[in-house]
């Protein structure tokens, strides 16, 4: 069976700053069936420098009055708070994930978890400081490649060497137009590096996640938040509890129906086999001790005497009795009358 698509629940900022909500997402998010929950770290000096500015999103949704320093400065946790968070997803049974800014924070994260996955965020895709940090460790990675050209890709991929990675595909465009998804890009990702691939989606709702796992996606991430009307970069483009437990109630049945790549019949269709197939049937009355010739066979329901491929078994073979017109032919029923092999 196709190996179970890992479902990320992107929390990100969407926590507002507080330990108190970060915690209760993944109380909640644990009890829907994701596979993990995924936060942010970072210190704002150590990755903004005083000419950063607010990508155009982040002026739609956040403060105006404050700058893209002092809203990081809201909306990111204390490093020490990350301890509790990775403990609580232990303990609720899902994997903490996180993404650091820079590298003391990454640094940091090392220090307490093991990942299952470090992901790379596609703003960090050039940051050989982190790269190469990252390069050093025996951990499996996401690589996210939002905008990233297949150069930058490759250059990333080759500082990091040969290692276990899983590349996703991603638009960062928030919120991204699916004429803008280009979904088909992400299966070119998995031809030119042999590598696995996933979506990070910034789109609305949940089809393109459910496309994507039809393509053959083995990581999913979205964005999730307690409440879209919230200020914030990352709400409006979130989905809630309610629908992000429907988007992964969605990809497990997408799964179920993409079923293994071997032909498998279920218990039903065997079943109706035998009601629907048609076997060699008499076209006529055959007395005792007559010849069977083609003239005597036609094929109809149900399928349980022999298939009308093999009908030349009965050709000159003698009837042992009276066989009705309409019923079932069976070998059984014929004597052989030359010296002929039917078998």
């Amino acid at each position: 069976m196709k190996k179970k698509v890992y479902i990320i629940a992107e929390v990100g900022p969407n926590h507002q700053g507080s330990l108190k909500y970060a915690l209760e997402y993944i109380k909640k998010l644990s009890k829907i069936g994701v596979d993990a929950v995924k936060f942010q770290i970072g210190i704002p000096s150590e990755h903004y420098s005083k000419d950063s500015y607010k990508p155009q999103y982040h002026k739609k949704n956040t403060n105006k009055n404050l700058t893209i320093i002092e809203e990081a400065k809201k909306r990111l946790l204390n490093l020490s708070d990350h301890i509790r968070l990775y403990r609580e997803c232990k303990k609720l049974g899902v994997d903490y994930m996180c993404s650091a800014f820079d590298l003391i924070s990454i640094k940091y994260l090392f220090k307490f978890t093991k990942f299952p996955y470090i992901k790379i965020p596609s703003g960090e895709i050039q940051s050989i400081d982190i790269l190469k940090f990252i390069s050093k460790k025996k951990v499996k990675i996401i690589l996210s490649t939002g905008m990233a050209s297949i150069l930058e890709i490759q250059k990333t991929l080759n500082f990091l060497g040969k290692r276990n990675i899983t590349l996703l595909h991603c638009v960062s465009d928030y919120p991204t137009k699916y004429n803008d998804l280009n979904l088909r890009f992400m299966l070119r990702l998995k031809d030119i590096y042999n590598l696995p691939v996933g979506l990070s989606d910034h789109s609305p709702g949940i089809l393109a996640p459910i496309v994507a796992t039809s393509l053959g996606a083995t990581i999913i991430e979205k964005h999730v938040t307690l409440n879209k009307k919230l200020k914030g970069p990352d709400h409006k483009t979130s989905l809630n509890i309610s629908e992000f437990k429907d988007m992964v109630i969605k990809i497990r049945n997408t799964e179920k129906i993409l079923g293994k790549e071997k032909k498998v019949f279920s218990k039903g269709e065997i079943l109706n086999k035998k009601a629907v197939r048609k076997s060699c049937v008499a076209r006529q009355d055959i007395e005792k001790g007559k010849k069977i010739c083609e003239n005597h066979i036609c094929f109809k329901r149900p399928g349980t005497g022999l298939n009308p491929f093999l009908s030349y078994k009965f050709l000159n073979k003698i009837a042992k009795k009276f066989i009705k017109k309409d019923t079932v032919l069976r070998l059984e029923d014929f004597y052989q009358d030359d010296s002929r092999d039917y078998s």
